[in-house]
């Protein structure tokens, strides 16, 4: 499965429709805030999973402390293929989603092997060398070289999101396979991850 998973990452045009789509949504985006996407489409959520039961307090935790929210993408992909999505808190919450469906369904994508380490960096090389063609001109080549810099001196880590990313878009989300969504809430609308959409800014 992992095989025909890393295929994905293999078709350029998928890359620019993804990096387009949450552009779209996230204008503010940073190298970092593209680098964390494609960190989490390739490797998955595994390395948010080492202690399941850590897991389960903190999203507790901050499910709790969230206001319920109608004005946010409910899901969002972070593969080219669909097959993984973010979701995101607020909204759930507003659908009075069911959350230990929801953990359910994060431990289970935690424990899929969706990628290896040398297909980041082949996908940040593909978006690296996008940027120099000046595919997207928020993306300056200079900054995204000196961020390529940095990732490769500390082998490619998972990474936070951007100061201004997390400023603007306040994000709360989890990751988990696009085949488990139905489950997670009885009204769920299925959003189409191609129609677009706009996320606000929540400053």
């Amino acid at each position: 499965m992992t095989g025909s998973r890393s295929n994905t990452w293999h078709d350029s045009e998928g890359l620019i429709r993804l990096i387009d789509q949450h552009l779209q949504w996230y204008p503010s985006m940073e190298p970092r805030d593209a680098y964390k996407l494609l960190y989490q489409g390739v490797l998955g959520p595994e390395h948010s999973m080492e202690n399941e039961i850590a897991f389960r307090e903190r999203l507790l935790l901050e499910f709790a402390s969230l206001e319920a929210r109608r004005g946010e993408q409910p899901y969002e992909p972070v593969r080219p293929d669909g097959l993984l999505v973010r979701i995101n808190l607020r909204p759930f919450k507003f659908r009075n989603g069911d959350l230990e469906s929801l953990i359910t369904a994060c431990l289970l994508a935690g424990r899929e092997e969706w990628g290896k380490p040398e297909g980041l960096m082949a996908a940040w090389d593909a978006f690296c060398a996008l940027c120099q063609e000046g595919r997207w001109p928020g993306f300056g080549p200079a900054s995204v070289s000196k961020y390529s810099v940095w990732l490769k001196a500390r082998g490619y880590p998972a990474v936070h999101h951007s100061p201004a990313y997390r400023k603007c878009y306040q994000p709360s989300y989890r990751l988990i396979a696009k085949a488990a969504l139905p489950a997670l809430s009885p009204d769920w609308e299925i959003h189409d991850p191609k129609s677009g959409g706009k996320a606000p800014c929540l400053v």
